[in-house]
């Protein structure tokens, strides 16, 4: 990515102890007594020479590029979302911070734009969601994946929801596949299905043909409605007037900055620093899941609201305060969480509760904790709680009413909208047997 603004702020920062040390005090204090010089470096989104148009929407339609676009599959998921306006303006909605940066990087690396379209199908278009495959992110990496290309995973952040690059390993993983199986319908074939299993299918049923196409597979069920539902979406943005539908307008201009910091410091206080609310912060930068920023070796990058960057940088050249308000501590061996409530003052069930475990839990020697420093306000001690990665998090649901068509099966209907075949027995109370006509409620994740 081109860097646009090459100035460099020199900031006094933190000097504050490493998170991880091979003495033997594991107490440390994330303090900082500002004497150090540091630098922290704006970085803004370069767009590439283009036309500008008013609405976003009309970019990402400028560069439709698949072909073959009708099937049964996708007439029937063109119908199913033009009936639902709500969760259409709510993935709108989310998409609005990110969809500008992900066309920018679809547009640069010369790939159909509607792959910037694949997170609504994906993950609805919410960086911190959370599938029982154990993906997660706007692009739902699974934990291997995201480790074969790149993506850090720690106790401190997940950058399989970090939108940056989360976005960078799905686009390199994408054109991967593109490159593998030859066309862009394969590719998202086996991004959802998995390489290996593709190829398999190719090799044994065409001998390995690199002309094979996309309708000529035997493909899972989920597969097919997979690649169909964004094929739907295509259809929809491309003429949402023609399906009912409305697009709510996004500007066609960058949402957010990427800024470098080179210190630790509370998300809190950045984001009072700036100017935005946490879960404005947090929206953007989902990957932290710990109320301290770490950082160690390399700068940590942080994304910012484009309007508020220039406030956050004022702000923190002229705070004069510590950074941080916490204390990272590697338990001892034979240590407790009570042992730990004793000796910093703080109540055990407070504790467990800002650390994401339970009060009774035996700690491992060197498992890492956060304990506030003394002065903490609750709210600042409860943070942690709330932004646990959201495998904790209870799904929402919207409510859906099918009406069985001549030949349907529960099975066929169960695999069509990705629930489970005994789910939809119990919601309805049937059993196997099917009437054409018969009304079904089926309860569809809503992200």
């Amino acid at each position: 990515m081109k860097k646009t603004n090459n100035t460099l702020l020199a900031l006094i920062a933190a000097v504050v102890l490493p998170f991880f040390s091979t003495t033997a005090e594991a107490d440390k204090t994330l303090e900082s007594n500002k004497k150090n010089i540091a630098v922290l470096e704006t970085r803004q989104i370069s767009a590439l020479p283009r036309q500008q148009h008013d609405d976003l929407w009309a970019r990402v339609r400028a560069g439709f590029s698949l072909t073959g676009v009708q099937s049964q599959e996708v007439r029937f998921h063109e119908a199913d979302f033009s009936k639902r306006q709500q969760f259409i303006d709510r993935i709108v909605e989310r998409s609005r911070r990110y969809l500008y940066y992900i066309i920018e990087e679809v547009e640069r690396r010369g790939m159909p734009t509607e792959i910037a379209l694949l997170p609504i199908v994906e993950s609805a278009y919410d960086p911190d969601a959370y599938s029982h495959r154990h993906a997660a992110g706007l692009w739902q990496f699974i934990p291997s994946t995201a480790k074969a290309f790149g993506l850090e995973q720690n106790w401190w952040h997940d950058e399989r929801r970090d939108v940056v690059a989360a976005t960078r390993a799905a686009l390199d993983y994408l054109q991967q596949l593109h490159s593998m199986f030859g066309n862009w319908k394969l590719a998202l074939a086996a991004y959802n299905w998995g390489q290996g299993s593709l190829k398999k299918v190719i090799d044994e049923e065409h001998g390995g043909s690199r002309s094979v196409k996309f309708q000529d597979l035997r493909l899972p069920s989920e597969t097919r409605h997979h690649v169909a539902k964004l094929i739907a979406i295509r259809n929809i943005v491309a003429n949402p007037r023609r399906y009912g539908v409305k697009l709510k307008p996004i500007p066609d201009r960058p949402y957010f900055e990427q800024i470098e910091l080179t210190q630790q410091i509370d998300v809190r206080l950045v984001a009072r620093l700036a100017g935005i609310s946490e879960n404005e912060f947090n929206a953007l930068n989902p990957a932290h899941h710990r109320p301290v920023i770490q950082v160690k070796d390399t700068p940590r990058t942080l994304l910012l609201p484009v309007t508020q960057v220039r406030t956050f940088v004022s702000n923190l050249e002229n705070y004069d305060k510590a950074l941080v308000s916490w204390r990272v501590y590697q338990a001892k061996q034979a240590e407790t969480v009570q042992d730990l409530s004793s000796r910093y003052r703080i109540p055990a069930a407070k504790l467990a509760e800002i650390n994401g475990i339970s009060e009774r839990d035996a700690l491992k020697k060197g498992q890492i904790l956060l304990v506030p420093r003394d002065g903490s306000s609750i709210r600042e001690r409860t943070y942690l709680a709330h932004h646990i990665p959201t495998e904790t998090k209870k799904p929402r649901f919207e409510q859906l009413v099918y009406t069985v068509k001549k030949g349907d099966t529960l099975y066929d209907i169960a695999k069509r909208y990705s629930i489970d075949i005994q789910s939809l027995k119990s919601w309805n109370d049937v059993s196997d047997r099917l009437s054409v006509g018969q009304k079904l409620t089926l309860r569809l994740f809503s992200l």
